[in-house]
This record gives C-alpha cells, structure tokens and sequence, in this order.
C-alpha cells in the first residue's frame, strides 16, 4: 500500500497480490504473454510497491507499464486513479496514445474485466478506462474529466503535462487551470518516458510528490539509457534467460562509419546509402527539419524508374500538421516500419526520414537505419527503432565530417562547445563497440554516458510558497517563467513551442472583436487534425511572410496566450505581432504557411486547407450568401465545401451575428458554429458556454441533478471522507441558482412568465455585461446554510471557484450580484479571498483544487446526459 494508505481506506477490499507470475488478462489483451519483468512489476504495482524508476532496455515494452499499472488497480484500489504518460516528444503522442487505446478496447471487450473497472466509476460508460491527449493546441476531448473516479490515462508532452500540474496549463484559461492541477497532480501517477532526456521535469515531479506526499501523487521515470534514483527497477539476470528477451538484448545491428568533408556533403552520403538499400524499410534520422525535408525530396528522385518514389518515402518531424500526420501514419510506407507487419522479402525498400520526433518512444521495427551523428543518448534512442525484434541482420550506416571527429578547440558558446566535445566522443564510443544490440549498449558505464550526451539543464527547485502563489489562478501575479521548472536552467534554453492552425472565418472573427474570437474558440476547439507545432522563432517568421504577403490589407490575426489570454487584430506590421511562445495562433486560410506534405513554412505560397470540420462539428453561414454557390459557380466563401450533415437540425449551435453596424436595413446573418451533441468541456470551461446543455434544464432541475451526480462521484472515490461528500452534494444543489437572474435569463432566451433556465441549446453570452452567475449563487448559498453547518466553508467555495474565480476572488464589481445590496456584494467578495487562503492551507493547493474539479465533473454529466 501507498503510505498511509490501509485496506480500509477503500471501498473494496483490496484482494491478495497474485504473485509475480501470472499478469490476469494480459495475454487476451496484448496477444502475447508478458515477459518476466513485466510480470514483476505487476506484481510489485498490486502490492503498493511502485519503483521510483525503471531502466529496461528498448524494445523490452516499457509503455505496457501503463497497461500493468491498470491491471493492478483492479486488484488493488488503493492505487491511484489516473495515469500520467508523459513523454518528450508530441510526434509521439498520437501513437501512444493509439497503443493504449487499442489496450483499452480489448478491455471493453472483455465483459468480466470491464465491469471490474466499470464498479470504481460513478456513472456507465462503454468506455471501461477513459484515454486523455494533451498534445498543445487545445485537440483534448476532455471525457477523462467528466468520471474524476473512473479509471483514465492522460497522455501528453512535459510542457502541456507540466504546466498544467503547475496551475498555469498552455491554453488553458482561469477556469481550467485548477481543474486541471488538481486531476492531473492529484490521485495520479506520472510516469515519465526517456526521463533521461527531461531531468529537470523528473526534479519538478519529484518536487510536486514531496510537497504533497506520495499518498497523493507519485511520479515513476522510465528510461532506456539508464536510471537515477534510490530504487531502480531493471532487467534480472534471470529476465534476460527468456528467450525472446534474449533475441532482443542481442539483435544484430552492424555500424559502419561514413566521413565526409564538409556539412554540405551528408545530405548526398545520407541518400547515396539509403538507397544503396534495395529491399527491406530504411530509416534514415538527421539533426534538422530543413535537412530532413531535403533528404525526402533526393531520396524519392533517386528511387529506381518505373517505381513511384512518393509511395516509397516518408517523412516525420515534430511540425507536421496533425492531419498530414495521421495521413502518414495510415500509409503504406508506415506499415512497412510496424514490428508485428508481414515481412516480404522481395518488396522494394521503403524510406521514412525523421528528425528526433522519431527517435523516442516511437513503436517502429526498421530493418536499416542511415543517419548523421548525434549525442550518444541520441543515438541509442535512434538505434533503439531498428531491428528491435532481433529477426533480421540490420546495418547501421553513421554518417560524419572529419571535424566531427576531432574534439573542438574552442567555441564561442560553451554550451556549443560542450555539444561538439560530446558528439566527437560519442564517435569515438561507437567507433569502439564490436556491435549497436541493447545489450552492448547497455554495458556502457554512467559516466561515459553523461560525457557523450547533451549539457543537461539544471533542475530548478520548486517550493510549497511558489506553488500556492501559482494556484493563485484569478489573481493578476507576476511569477517566473514556468518553463524553468519544466526544463530548468541553461546556458541554452530550449526555444519556446507555438501552435498554428488555420480556419476561413477568421477575418469575421477578428472584425467582431476578441470576445467572439475567444467564445468561437472555445465553442469550436481547434481539433487534432488542424494543429502543427513550430519552433517560436519558426512561428515569428511564418507569421511576418504572410503579412508580407497581405501587403497594405494586413492580415487577420488571432493568438491565444499560454494564459488563455486572446488577441484579436488585423497585423500590418511585424511590430504588431504579439509573443507567440506557447501560443496557439489562427490564421486566414488564404495567408499560406502550409506546404502540400503537411510541414509549416514561412516560404509556402497558395490556400491552406481548412480541416476544422468533422463528423460531429460544423461550421456555416446562415443565410448562405448567394446561395449553395457564390456568383461564378465556386463556393461561397466562409462556407465548408462538405454537405450540410442531417443532424444540424438538433445541433448545439453558437450563433454570432455579422451584420456590422450601420447595417440596420441590412438581413442579419449569423457565422453558426454546430456540435451533433453538447461539449462536456463547455461546463469546465472559462467562458459563458456552460449554459448549453443536452437539453433545457430549469434551474431547479439541473442543481438537483448536478447534487446526485456529486454525492455518485464522492461516493465512489475511496479518499473523501461522509461530510466532504455531503459538501460536494450541498455545492451542486446551489452551484447554479445566481443563473435565475433576469439578466441570465435573457441572454439564455428564456421565455416570460415560465421556470428560470440553467441549459438551454442556445445562449447569447454578451449580453451578460460581466456578471459572474457563480457569485449570484453564492450570495444565495450564504443566506441560505446556516454558519454552523459541517464544511460551511468548503460548500461556499466549491460554489464561488466553480469557474475559476475566487482564487482568490471576484475583484470586478460588474461580476457581482444585480439583485443584492453593493455591501453585501463587497463584503461576500473580500470572505470569498479569505476563505480560499484558510481552505488551501487546510487541503493544500493540489487537494483543493481536486475538490473543485469533482464538482465541475458532476456539472458536466448533468449537462451533457442531460440526468445525473
């Protein structure tokens, strides 16, 4: 058991480990048995023994510890609810969050075994484990937040991951930002990948468990390259007898050393020896974008004549649009690189050229690799994607400049310096090994290692007081920089990421002004399929082209902040352009910037595809302008070249009136924005969308139903105590009655003379003038709960945090109560502060957070199933 953690803390008895040979399901789900290790591990993971890190050589199923770490809450519940995965590179977060979605249907299919996780949960799903995607961009579907008790996994990069368990979450708004620190930094384990390559995150989590405990959150580190921490997981000699164990640790992977004379030659050497390869799937792995795109265009000239070179070459990097990225992954080069793929010896060679999105935690079987030289950690992940099955005799062909070679005599950076020391001595390690197989690498000592990697950054503490002034999320504070924790401190940081995608509508957005802009973005979220993710210098310069290219008209711009914060404006300058560090920005779709293979460029001319719409999501003008078509036959313009879909006609809309002003004889039209079924993430969220439900709710009907569907998630979640649950219950009976206001009313469209709503399909937003219905309610609650009741403080809170507020509080006299006397407001507002200050001593920043979340969780059930 965790510390402080018994048998009885649960609402199930936890069942006796069942040893460390027998993993229950394992097989049905994955298709094999377990290896030995994996075996042991489970067993340590029902017993409550979780290792501070995992050292297991590639290819070896490191990312099944997510799979085992499930499996073992079933046996025991005591366990945390939500896995974290995080890993180091967002190329690699689509396909692992495949994997574990494939794990997760086997599940579903399994009857027996998804009840077990179904009886943990407070409301049925078909889904037996819910799979979250924290990819930047704001792509996540937000269904892992709605069950707070149902077993989830949340798979992301170290900064989407880490800022949010910091209260500071990329693309989040005041609302999110504690909803998301307290799911993700509470009741969960973070398991790090390749933590070898993000040691100043592994500090930062590290930190976060020793601030809270581990009862609360604990962090595992898996790596391939080696592990430091006082109990380390790793292969047994008697793990390695098995023998298919075994044909891994010892794979054939032959280096051969290429020398060139100059930078400028690699790109012919690299190309000249992929294609010297006439059979079998070729990786190829260099430095930089640019020289992998290059790369990718020789390489599919040089394929033989009569074949189609675009059919046997791919490319990967980190920057690839998602939807381009997906075409990728669906493609008949991609399936030549899976380990379980059919292997035809007589098919012609295939190329995939990858930058270091390919190097870690991607699930590829290469038969051969050619690439430039890196660091040695660098270089055991890229060798780590070939021959990892050990069926084939694979040749690594390293390519290099002689000065490469040579250890520098002097740099102008010493962090440049200390990089070119440890390529040249990567080279002479691998110069010096009989073999690449795992288990050669494996044998190379620590400090060799760490003197042929990258300068690591170094780990910025992170103290208790830090994190309660970030959990200040309403407050307007000046704090550090979240990416020194996340990445640390170094003589060269990491270059801030942005997200770009682009949408037609934009310069109608940026004409209305920034609140339609930041309602339309937070009604119709940017989807895993538009987002590309760029350096933020790379950004800058795509951005500045296509001003240029918009000459004297400027170009329609619209940026979203780290802190949600959004900008709106028509740009005719570079000066304009506002910071773009972990921002995700929209573009018209006529600015350009996209090249046909999907890759961000500041050079690319011509129309962007729009690829916002979806199965479930829709955008249109109404009335059409001209028509089904414009004037000359082509599409009118803002509309979607789909056909309108048949469920429009019970969609959730977001209507927003065009018409500009001076037009009072003009038709009004409306930019319509449609969902096939209500957004659960609207009813967590930081704008006035929460009042969209399934179906219209009074506002007696939708807290009666909010309060049941708290009390079922506190009652399945085995830490809350009888009065914090009673709390939670109390809270969701009162969350939404400030919603009865005459001025609610209107803008929800409620008809005179019937009961107030709380959901209705269609909402007007702008007309609230400010006014926070969450401080309405609160003024309700304080009159209404005697000042003696059990957890007074904690109800009120739950009510007035609801949205993000009260963290500390409601400082805008417009947020305040209509109804009530301005002393009363005054007075609610200054206690609201001062109860979230006694309340976050009490619980701590990260529990307290977690409260408000369960709370948040019941709203969005009631609001989307329409019943608790």
């Amino acid at each position: 058991m965790f510390p402080g953690m018994t048998d009885s803390s649960t609402r199930r008895p936890a069942p006796a480990a069942c040893g460390p040979a027998h993993v229950p399901h394992f097989e049905e789900i994955v298709g094999r048995a377990p290896y030995p290790w994996q075996r042991r591990i489970y067993g340590k993971f029902v017993e409550g023994d979780v290792p501070e890190a995992v050292d297991i050589p590639t290819g070896l199923g490191k990312t099944l510890c997510v799979l085992l770490f499930l499996l073992a809450r079933v046996r025991n519940p005591a366990l945390p609810t939500r896995v974290v995965y995080v890993v180091d590179r967002r190329a690699i977060v689509d396909q692992t969050a495949g994997a574990i979605q494939g794990w997760v249907d086997r599940i579903a299919e399994l009857p027996a075994l998804a009840g077990e996780f179904g009886s943990c949960a407070a409301f049925p799903s078909d889904r037996p484990v819910r799979l979250g995607v924290l990819r930047g961009g704001m792509a996540d579907d937000g269904e892992w937040r709605v069950d707070p008790a149902r077993p989830a996994v949340v798979v992301g990069t170290v900064d989407m991951i880490g800022s949010r368990v910091l209260f500071s979450g990329y693309g989040d708004g005041r609302s999110r930002r504690p909803m998301h620190a307290g799911l993700l930094g509470h009741d969960s384990i973070v398991m790090l990948d390749e933590a070898h390559l993000s040691p100043a995150m592994g500090a930062f989590l590290r930190d976060v468990e020793r601030i809270q405990g581990p009862s609360k959150f604990r962090t595992m580190t898996l790596s391939a390259t080696g592990a430091e921490a006082s109990a380390v997981f790793s292969l047994s000699a008697k793990d390695e007898e098995d023998p298919e164990v075994r044909r891994r640790l010892h794979a054939v992977k032959k280096p051969s050393f290429h020398p060139v004379e100059k930078p400028a030659d690699r790109i012919g050497r690299i190309c000249e020896l992929a294609a010297a390869h006439q059979a079998g799937s070729v990786a190829v792995f260099v430095g930089t974008v640019a020289d992998a795109g290059k790369i990718a265009k020789k390489l599919s000239g040089l394929c033989p004549p009569g074949t189609a070179g675009a059919e046997r070459v791919a490319l990967l990097t980190g920057t690839l649009r998602g939807k381009e990225r997906a075409e990728l992954a669906a493609g008949a080069v991609w399936r030549r690189f899976l380990p379980d793929r059919d292997r035809d010896a007589d098919a012609p060679s295939v190329y995939l050229v990858m930058t270091s999105a390919g190097e870690v935690g991607v699930d590829l079987d290469a038969d051969h690799a050619v690439m430039d030289l890196s660091t040695l950690d660098s270089m055991i992940q890229r060798v780590g994607r070939v021959n990892r099955s050990g069926r084939v005799k694979a040749e690594v062909s390293i390519v290099h400049t002689r000065k490469e070679a040579e250890k520098p005599g002097g740099s102008p950076k010493a962090y440049r310096q200390e990089l070119d020391a440890a390529r040249a001595k990567t080279l002479e390690v691998l110069q010096g090994l009989p073999d690449l197989s795992p288990a050669t690498l494996k044998g190379i000592d620590k400090p060799t290692l760490e003197r042929c990697s990258a300068p690591s950054s170094r780990p910025a503490r992170l103290h208790a007081e830090v994190v309660e002034a970030f959990a200040a999320t309403s407050a307007a504070l000046r704090l550090p920089p979240v990416s020194v924790y996340l990445r640390g401190v170094s003589e060269d940081p990491e270059t801030p990421e942005s997200f770009l995608l682009w949408r037609r509508e934009v310069a109608d957005l940026v004409r209305l002004d920034k609140d339609v802009a930041r309602e339309a973005l937070a009604f119709f979220r940017p989807s895993a399929d538009e987002v590309a993710r760029v350096p933020e210098r790379e950004a800058r310069n795509l951005v500045e082209s296509a001003v240029l290219r918009q000459g004297g008209d400027g170009l329609p711009l619209i940026v979203i902040g780290p802190g949600g914060d959004v900008f709106a404006k028509v740009v005719k300058s570079e000066g304009e352009i506002p910071p773009l560090g972990y921002a995700t920005f929209v573009l018209p779709t006529t600015a350009g910037g996209l090249e046909p293979s999907g890759l961000p460029s500041s050079a690319a001319e011509g129309e962007v595809s729009d690829v916002g719409d979806g199965d479930d999501r829709y955008r249109y003008k109404e009335p059409d302008p001209g028509g089904e078509e414009g004037e000359d036959g082509e599409e009118a313009e803002g509309e979607s070249a789909a056909p309108r879909p048949d469920w429009l006609k019970k969609a959730v809309e977001l209507r927003i009136p065009l018409r500009d002003e001076g037009e009072d004889d003009a038709e009004e039209r409306f930019l319509v924005y449609a969902l096939r079924r209500p957004d659960p993430t609207h009813q967590t969220g930081d704008s006035d969308l929460t009042g969209l439900g399934a179906s219209p709710q009074t506002v007696d009907e939708h807290c009666s139903r909010v309060g049941d569907a708290a009390r079922r998630i506190g009652a399945a979640l085995p830490s809350l105590s009888a009065p914090e649950i009673e709390a939670l219950e109390t809270a969701g009976r009162w969350h939404d009655r400030g919603k009865a206001r005459n001025v609610w009313q209107r803008a929800a469209g409620a008809s005179a003379g019937c009961p107030p709503l709380a959901k209705s399909a269609k909402l007007r937003s702008w007309m609230l003038g400010g006014y926070r219905h969450e401080f309405g309610s609160l003024v309700e609650a304080d009159r209404a709960i005697p000042t003696d009741a059990p957890n007074r403080d904690l109800v009120l809170h739950l009510i007035s945090a609801h949205h993000g507020w009260a963290r500390p509080g409601f400082p805008d006299r417009r947020q305040w109560d209509p109804d009530a006397p301005a002393a009363l407001n005054r007075k609610l507002a200054v206690e609201a502060a001062r109860r979230f200050a006694r309340l976050q001593a009490e619980h701590g920043p990260w529990r307290l957070a977690w409260l408000e979340a369960l709370l948040k969780a019941a709203d969005a059930y009631a609001s989307s199933r329409g019943e608790a």
